[in-house]
């Protein structure tokens, strides 16, 4: 039998030839592992179906972010080198403190706890963000490095941050007079942090009784799989049900109320930076009226719009990965998106311990940053608008990690595409930067892929120290001891000739 160890050189070997492979342009790995297959999910049910589902992606190339499709506006330009972002999961979810948003609604999907709809959606009567101050969050981020942000106005469930008229549910009715989205707005612009609104255009309380709560259900039940034989559908209270069509004048309906809530969106708080749409618009809303209230706008991957009537798919100003790391370099501008609070996206009462390892966010950001793409790390604020004490201690040590390595992610480029390395590598002018994370079995090792003169120098960026290394037949190979998975990673600056 094989022992650990060379179980996981074998697995080593596998992740580096594919490393190789991608970065060579290999178009058969490329389609294997098209990055499609995660991020137009708009689910995660886990196991069999999950893998089917990515499954269904593998073949489709990546056409957002190419530069001939994304938005040419100066104002869109600096999302090219972005380096983090803050997502923001909030809804009534927040006040039960032990399910994520929306998706507990839906039975059979996934080993998470479910949540009867009709008990879910009244937890909007104990949703009072009394202690909300979206200012003690954003300056946190700010000072943690943290260049954008993106809170979730609405998600599948319906509820509404800012108060449309064109919803049922919402602070409207719960917080009449409060705009949480207002609020957000002007601690964003407090803080130098670019606006990002979340927009669901699937509206489950709109649509609750034209739908199943039951996944892969009789009537289709949320999933892109077949429906599973027996499985009936479900209404709001979980009880079997024969569902009718919706009528088209209620479908109408809805795409009218979606488009009052969009234009309300990119019109009612000033210049908007980030569009994040899931599961599509929910309206006919077309790019070409996006781009005029609101022209230097970067939209994601996910909005299912036409770029004017009648015309061709929009397919997106930039490519959002989901669930997993991406497995190769995406051709264009590109988005990571990493989970802080883990395990879900909303807030939990398990949020007030612990959040993922920094150490993990840190390394995400390096692997991504060398690939040309920006990560979007998530965290869900409580139910009285506080972030738990781990938010602040994740972003104290960002902060710190920042104050020594900032410039080996904040502006920096990615590493050359015919470039082959262990680890993730930036670069800025006649500098590499490499990053040695957990993973490397204490040896560094880069092939820079383009004809390099010699060596110049290498230093530990965080205090200048020179670092030994070996620079033959145009290979580089450092040994550094490698961290603990728990520890932020150090950074290494070469100077090459």
């Amino acid at each position: 039998m094989k022992t650990v160890s060379a179980i996981l050189v074998f697995f080593l070997g596998q992740y580096v030839s594919l490393v190789r492979a991608a970065e060579s342009g290999d178009e058969a790995i490329m389609k294997r592992n098209a990055a499609e297959q995660a991020a137009a999910l708009n689910q995660d049910p886990g196991g069999t179906d999950r893998k089917a589902l990515l499954d269904a992606r593998s073949k489709e190339k990546i056409h957002a972010g190419l530069s001939g499709e994304r938005n040419a506006h100066p104002d869109a330009q600096w999302f090219g080198n972005a380096s983090l972002g803050l997502f923001l999961h909030w809804s009534i979810s927040s006040v039960h403190g032990g399910i994520d948003l929306s998706w507990p609604m839906i039975q059979n999907m996934g080993p998470s706890l479910k949540f009867k709809p009709s008990d879910y959606w009244r937890l909007a009567e104990d949703f009072k963000a009394e202690h909300y101050d979206p200012n003690l969050w954003l300056k946190a981020a700010k000072d943690a490095g943290f260049e954008y942000a993106v809170l979730t106005t609405k998600h599948h469930d319906g509820f509404t941050l800012w108060p449309t008229t064109a919803s049922e549910i919402g602070v409207r009715t719960s917080l009449p007079g409060r705009d949480l989205v207002k609020e957000y707005v002007a601690a964003c612009r407090a803080n130098g942090i670019k606006v990002g609104f979340y927009y669901s255009g699937p509206d489950w309380f709109k649509g609750k009784d034209h739908m199943s709560f039951n996944y892969r259900s009789e009537s289709g039940g949320n999933s892109s799989l077949p429906p599973i034989p027996g499985r009936p559908d479900l209404d709001m209270n979980w009880e079997p049900t024969k569902l009718k069509p919706m009528p088209a004048e209620v479908r109408a309906r809805m795409q009218k109320e979606c488009r009052q809530q969009l234009i309300e969106l990119l019109t009612n708080y000033g210049k908007i930076d980030v569009l994040w749409f899931d599961g599509g618009s929910g309206s006919d809303i077309t790019l070409e009226e996006i781009r005029k209230l609101q022209p230097g706008i970067i939209i994601n991957n996910r909005g299912g719009l036409a770029q004017k009537q009648g015309g061709q798919k929009f397919n997106g100003d930039y490519f959002t990965v989901e669930h997993g790391d991406q497995p190769f370099r995406p051709p264009g501008w590109w988005e990571q998106l990493r989970i802080w609070n883990s395990p879900t996206w909303g807030y939990m009462k398990q949020n007030e311990k612990n959040y993922a390892p920094t150490a993990s966010i840190l390394k995400s950001l390096a692997r991504t940053k060398g690939w040309g793409g920006s990560v979007m790390v998530n965290c869900g604020p409580r139910p009285d608008g506080t972030m738990p004490p781990p938010y602040y201690q994740g972003m104290s040590e960002v902060r710190d990690w920042m104050k020594a390595n900032a410039e080996s992610v904040v502006g920096a480029d990615a590493m050359p595409r015919n470039m082959q390395a262990n680890v993730p590598v930036t670069t800025r002018g006649h500098t590499w930067y490499l990053h040695a994370v957990a993973g490397t079995r204490g040896r560094l090792s880069v092939k820079p892929g383009t004809p390099i003169e010699s060596i110049k120098s290498a230093r530990l960026l965080r205090t200048g120290e020179p670092v030994k290394f070996q620079w033959a037949d145009g290979n580089l190979a450092i040994d550094f001891p490698e961290p603990p998975r728990s520890t932020p990673h150090e950074v290494i600056a070469v100077t090459v000739n």
